[in-house]
């Protein structure tokens, strides 16, 4: 009996972490605007203010302000943070 509550504890366990979805990666932050244009390529460049939770493009007036934040290439910040409209 109790091998068998042991092998059905195993089997639930398994199952409960497979429907366990994998985090997201996280967006690669850059300290300075020519280390992401470098990583970037073609894709823009963008602030991303960690305390917000928002990217700035660079002609908004908050790109590259706050002292919590990096810079990052647009297609991966916009799969983690909000885009400002501000």
């Amino acid at each position: 009996m109790r091998i068998l509550s042991a092998a059905l504890a195993a089997l639930l366990i398994t199952a409960a972490a497979a429907s366990i979805p994998a985090a997201r990666a996280a967006t690669p932050l850059y300290a300075t605007e020519p280390a992401a244009t470098a990583a970037c390529g073609t894709d823009e460049v963008v602030w991303v203010d960690l305390d917000r939770g928002k990217f700035y493009h660079k002609a908004q007036a908050n790109f590259a302000k706050g002292n919590n934040g990096g810079y990052a290439c647009m297609k991966a910040a916009h799969s983690q943070y909000r885009e400002a409209h501000d």
